[in-house]
């Protein structure tokens, strides 16, 4: 606090000014853990952490030493290290040349550890896990990426405990086994896990969880119940195989194959509760599967299955002791039958019960704000946004409520660059952040924004949805609309100018009768993709 108001005296501030001292607070004390002066320079300067980062990557001479760095970061993310003879096989160096090619150019970045003097070996880690993990995400080729973890889960010696560990770690990060761009890859990574445990049930369990995120329920099937054969007594398994069959249930064409689907997924959930009664995951699941299901069929079936799902609902409230998802399964329940206000009563009950859900507060926050109770969202999720700053979610919730209580741009901005490191991988934290800047007038900065769509190689169907449309701020009911000049027409799109903003993408040759020529006069409304500014619902002007 001292700091903060020497700052304030000062005029210091820099980035920290447009944020209210609680934020202020959470950018220096909560925000990564990392150190003091690290922090200070990141929040006060316009350049942020990440970049300071990224310069610093560049800024290594040698591309080894880049090399290294990388792979170290890949390990230490996870808090897992690297032992410096995996490290030398995988960069393809004897060791002795690792070290006297890259100990200048790493210095400071990467450091050694004993971990057995008389054996004489060394184990590399970066100097903090939320440096690593901004190296990782931000810094090296997709490309170059991909082939480290492949030969990494490939040369892990799991008679080592630093490599059993890294092992582990790798196949349960969604987010590691993701930055493999194709499932081909993928599912080699995955066998080449279970060739190195064939025994672990676990290796099979993500094997199973990556094949359903790919939309691959059958393969996903089968790799889950080989986990069951090897150790049918792990609740997560059968929690997993339950998940899997309510997709199947909800995605086979045949109502008959559904249904014996949906017998399976329930079977899977009620034994997880015969292992252990108070599963709330279990109560959960069998919640959502019934609740799923009433949305698939019609009438009296429909509403047979909304009693289930409230039965299990009810039967676990007065058993578990963390509610609050079944909270939100309740308010998913009172939606789906169109009662708004009980609907947002469960997700209250579901705050006042566990107070520090971050998905409770997401969920009612965003109620709130699309109920247009703005005050009340900005405060549930003023402890997301201090305690998990990384919530990109929730920062876009709280960003979006301040400019709807006539806040700047520069405060929403703020907040929504203290949740950057993951909010950068999804189109829709792009198009709000980008779009912010762009109506601010900063259109440099919002350029570098939208830039990252293609560095993080997002598809062009995600990145071509509008998910930020400003408001007018003389009438919040109202985007806001400008009038321009065509400038460009091309085959199904066209591109306008106007005064106030550089030129803008309009996704279409004709608008309501408007055929865009060039040189036509019109308005338009803004609004923002991953990819940058749009116009949109286009007028004649002439």
């Amino acid at each position: 606090m001292r700091l903060l108001d020497c700052l304030a005296k000062q005029g210091a501030l820099g980035e920290l000014e447009q944020l209210q001292r609680d934020l202020q607070i959470a950018a220096i004390k909560t925000k990564h853990g990392k150190e003091l002066l690290v922090v200070m320079r990141e929040t006060t300067e316009d350049k942020r952490f990440d970049a300071i980062l990224e310069d610093e990557f560049r800024g290594i001479p040698d591309d080894l030493g880049k090399e290294l760095y990388l792979l170290v970061c890949a390990f230490y993310q996870h808090g897992a290290y690297l032992r410096d003879t995996l490290l030398s096989d995988l960069l393809n160096c004897s060791l002795s040349e690792l070290y006297a090619r890259t100990a200048a150019a790493t210095e400071g970045v990467v450091i050694f550890e004993s971990l057995d003097q008389i054996a004489g070996t060394f184990i590399a880690r970066a100097r903090h896990r939320l440096i690593a993990t901004v190296v990782w995400e931000r810094c090296g080729e997709l490309s170059d990426k991909e082939r480290f973890l492949q030969d990494a889960i490939s040369a892990l010696n799991l008679n080592y405990g630093t490599d059993k560990e890294a092992f582990e770690q790798f196949i349960r990060s969604d987010r590691t086994v993701d930055a493999i761009r194709t499932l081909d890859g993928k599912i080699r990574f995955f066998e080449t896990a279970c060739q190195k445990d064939p025994q672990s049930s676990y290796v099979r369990q993500h094997y199973a969880r990556m094949l359903s995120r790919e939309g691959k329920l059958e393969l996903a099937l089968s790799q889950i119940d080989e986990a069951i054969r090897i150790n049918a007594n792990i609740r997560v398994l059968h929690h997993t195989r339950g998940w899997v069959l309510h997709q199947m249930a909800m995605n086979t064409p045949s109502t008959d194959l559904a249904r014996r689907r949906l017998a399976q997924s329930e079977d899977s959930y009620r034994q997880c509760l015969s292992i252990y009664e108070r599963d709330e995951y279990a109560y959960q699941g069998l919640a959502r599967v019934y609740l799923d299901w009433a949305r698939r069929v019609e009438g009296a079936e429909a509403a047979e299955y909304i009693s289930k799902s409230e039965e299990v609902i009810s039967e676990g409230l007065r058993k578990v002791r963390v509610r609050d998802g079944l909270w939100i399964a309740s308010s998913d329940v009172e939606n789906l039958l169109g009662n708004k206000p009980a609907h947002l009563q469960a997700l209250e009950k579901a705050v006042s019960e566990t107070p520090g859900s971050v998905i409770a507060r997401y969920l009612l926050g965003r109620r709130y704000r699309k109920t247009g109770e703005h005050q009340k969202a900005v405060g549930v999720l003023l402890p997301v946004i201090k305690n998990h700053p990384d919530e990109f979610r929730s920062c876009i919730e709280y960003g979006l409520s301040l400019l709807e209580l006539g806040e700047s741009y520069d405060k929403a901005i703020a907040v929504l660059n203290l949740s950057t490191l993951y909010g950068l991988s999804d189109p829709r934290f792009i198009a709000t952040l980008g779009g912010m800047y762009f109506m601010k007038g900063d259109f440099t900065e919002a350029d570098k924004i939208f830039r990252e769509t293609i560095k993080r190689e997002i598809s062009r169907a995600e990145s071509s949805i509008t998910h930020f449309i400003p408001r007018d701020p003389q009438d919040r009911a109202r985007p806001v609309r400008v009038e321009g000049i065509v400038s460009e027409v091309r085959t199904g799109f066209a591109f306008v100018i106007s005064a106030a903003y550089p030129r803008l993408f309009c996704p279409g040759s004709k608008f309501s009768g408007v055929k865009m020529r060039r040189g036509l006069r019109i308005s338009f409304e803004i609004g923002f993709s991953a990819r940058g500014p749009i116009a949109d619902k286009v007028r004649s002007l002439q």
